[in-house]
Formats: structure tokens, sequence, C-alpha cells
């Protein structure tokens, strides 16, 4: 009946992209000409959201029906009944995409660009990296640039960020086509980076969960027990790292955990009246700048998920 997030439509192997409530959204944008944030108020007026099920409920008929996704974007935001049929095609998902699935947004943006005749191919690398997004991988402009530079690390990002510095990557192919030796960074922005391969992007630094080594938190939450450290301060997690350390608390414990969270609503000092001695080595590691970093990458998080593929141990 409905779709599940990461299926991919397979009819047209050489053309098709992953169905994902994203690439829905952003190809019904694409069609209709408008911000994909206008695409994802007006279904919430509908109650279609992402969580738990909007996939599912975009794709079933009886759920959210074509009157209703007309009302809320024709009558309601002047979109031409055209461009709403056509964006619905993508909105439905994979039981519409094999008629469409040869169409991609970045296709139709670029038709716009460069005209009818479109080649992919044949379009200068600076030109295509204005809509490259090497967080999909399976786009047409990715496909082109990786078929081009293959394993070659061309493409640069602005300092600490996933944003491409089209000029410098721009420049730095002309160099390396014009002959010049490959390097390993470059500068942006005044700073030197690292240069990526098409369709990676940069580590990224994450925050680590300050009861368990090695798992990243999301969002500010724990993905061991869901507790919440969005408003707990860093100096709060780097003092509780060091309690589960010196074992004076357990993390898998219920009652340690709302425990903790308690008295980080209050501040540091009550955790520093209630654990003396793991004050005493917070203070000591404090004034050595030997304190937690309670950071990781990406990369360490997906090392520490495939050397421990069934997670950490819960004990409730």
């Amino acid at each position: 009946m409905s779709n599940t997030p990461n299926k991919t439509n397979t009819s047209n192997p050489q053309t098709s992209i992953p169905d994902s409530w994203e690439n829905r959204i952003n190809a019904a944008a694409t069609f209709m000409g408008i911000k994909k944030e206008e695409v994802l108020q007006a279904l919430s007026e509908l109650g279609v959201e992402e969580e738990p099920a909007g996939m599912e409920m975009l794709s079933d008929e009886d759920i959210t029906p074509f009157g209703d996704i007309r009302k809320a974007f024709c009558d309601t935001r002047n979109i031409p009944i055209a461009k709403v049929r056509m964006a619905m095609k993508y909105l439905r998902g994979s039981k519409d995409s094999a008629k469409t699935d040869t169409i991609s947004p970045e296709i139709i943006k670029m038709k716009e660009k460069y005209g009818v005749k479109l080649k992919l191919e044949h379009i200068p690398t600076d030109q295509l990296l204005e809509d490259y997004d090497p967080k999909h991988l399976d786009n047409p402009i990715t496909i082109v640039l990786r078929k081009r530079y293959e394993d070659k690390a061309v493409i640069v990002f602005k300092p600490d960020s996933t944003e491409v510095d089209v000029e410098a990557t721009a420049n730095y192919i002309a160099d390396i086509e014009q002959g010049f030796q490959e390097e390993e960074a470059v500068e942006s922005q005044g700073e030197l980076v690292r240069l990526c391969k098409v369709g990676e992007v940069p580590s990224q630094v994450i925050e680590e969960d300050p009861m368990f080594e090695g798992s990243p938190l999301k969002r500010g939450r724990s993905l061991v027990n869901r507790a919440n450290w969005s408003n707990v301060p860093i100096e709060d997690r780097q003092f509780i790292r060091i309690l589960v350390e010196n074992e004076e608390i357990d993390p898998n414990d219920r009652k340690d955990i709302k425990d903790i969270l308690g008295m980080c609503k209050t501040g540091l000092q009550e955790l520093k009246d209630e654990f003396p001695n793991t004050a005493l080595t917070f203070r000591e590691r404090k004034l050595t700048q030997s304190l937690p970093n309670l950071v990781m990458t990406m990369e360490q998080a997906e090392s520490s998920k495939s050397n421990n593929p069934f997670g950490i141990k819960r004990n409730y």
C-alpha cells in the first residue's frame, strides 16, 4: 500500500532516485516553483508531517486525497493546477515514479538554465558545481562529476562547513587540468582545508553522550537511553562523564539518570556538593586542561557502531 523510507525505485536504474521524504519534498518544491519550507507548511496544515508516517500518508489517496492537496496549494497558495499535478507524482512516491523517474529536480533546473537539448556530460564543471549537492549521491550532477574525476579529491568546502566553495573548487580543477600538481589541501576563505572526493563531505564534529563513551548525541538526545542533554552546560556534562569513569553512578540505572539530570537543572554546584571526590578530580583536570572533550567525528561514531553492532548493553 505504502512506501517505506529509503526504498529505491528500480524501474530505471540509470536515472531513478531514492524514494525518501526529503526527495519527495524537494521535487515537489522544484516543480511548483516554491521553497521546500512552503511545501512542508502546506502539508503540515493537512496533518501530514515526516514523522511518524508522512510518506505512507502521502502515498495513500484515501488518507491524503488529491482534492486536499489541490486546496492547500492551488486555492490557498495560488499554484497553477498543472504544476501541482506534476508535483503530485513525486509526493505520491514510487507508485507513480515509474512514469517520471527519468526527470529529477536537478535535470529540470538545468534544462531551465541551458535549454531542453541538455546533456549534463557537456556542461562545464564550474557550472555543474553551482547545483552540486554532495549529500545526494544518486542525483545526475553527482554521477557526472564522479565519472569525470573518479577518485581524485577535487572538491573544496568552506572552513568548518559542508558548503562547497564553488570558486575555489573550480580554480583548483582548472589548475590540475593545466598540469599543476595535485594537492591534499588548498585555501578557502583564507584558511587551509582538505580536498574531498566527489560525494564526500568533510568530517563533522558532533557531541558525544556524557554517559556513554563512543556514542554520539542526536539532536541533543542519547541514542542509548534517550536522555535529553540539550540544555545541560558542557561543564556539567564533563563532570558527569568523570562520575561515570569513577563509577560513582551507573549510566544504565534509570534512577541515577533521573537524579543526575535533575541536579543539572540547578547547576554544577549541586553536583559538586553531592559528589565531592569527583569535584576534586574535576577541579584538578580543569587546571591541567584535561577534561573530557565530549566531541567526536561522524567517522568515529560509525566506527564505534561497527565495532559494537548490537549497541551498548542496557541493564533495564
